[in-house]
């Protein structure tokens, strides 16, 4: 009777168990969207909203960016305004300005790579900084190239990573 009541037992919880974790696995049944009167209903803008920190717009472009550079904004402005976020002279050095204080880059060349013919990552170091940029082109004009792409900032605190558009050339 004994070994009857444990074996009882047992199936029970294994039956809770299995209940529990397929009613997990289950798929939400999607919802329908509410009807309103004469009124269309906007879908939410596909930015992504910064709640920690953000690049901040670069004051000057300094005089070693001189001939040849890139320049990269944020994916929501427009280039013509030249309001930059970081800078490249497409060699070594880069520039950032973060939590009000301009930041020199040195590119890595180790990690940084050219993935295909039209996309690249380049890794830039700083002090306590670590600045991926992930860019990929779009067009090209005469000498004149034009990016899309990503900025990721890492450090101890903080790893964020920000859409991007751009251009660059001699």
């Amino acid at each position: 009777m004994k070994r009857f009541a444990v074996i009882l037992l047992t199936a029970l919880v294994f039956a809770h168990c299995t209940d529990s974790n397929g009613a997990k696995d289950s798929k939400p049944k999607p919802s329908t969207p509410k009807k309103t009167d004469k009124k269309t209903v906007k879908p939410a803008p596909t930015t992504p909203i910064f709640t920690g920190p953000r690049l901040e717009f670069l004051k000057s472009i300094p005089g070693s960016i001189d001939g040849c550079g890139e320049f990269f904004t944020y994916d929501t402005c427009k280039l013509s305004d030249e309001k930059y976020v970081f800078l490249s002279d497409m060699g070594d050095f880069a520039l950032i300005r973060f939590k009000g204080k301009d930041i020199e880059l040195k590119k890595n060349r180790r990690e940084s790579k050219q993935l295909t013919a039209f996309s690249s990552v380049e890794v830039y170091y700083a002090v306590g900084y670590k600045v991926i940029v992930r860019k990929k082109e779009e067009k090209v004009v005469d000498a004149l190239y034009t990016y899309s792409g990503t900025i990721q900032i890492i450090n101890k605190k903080i790893k964020t990573t920000f859409k991007v558009r751009g251009e660059g050339g001699c």
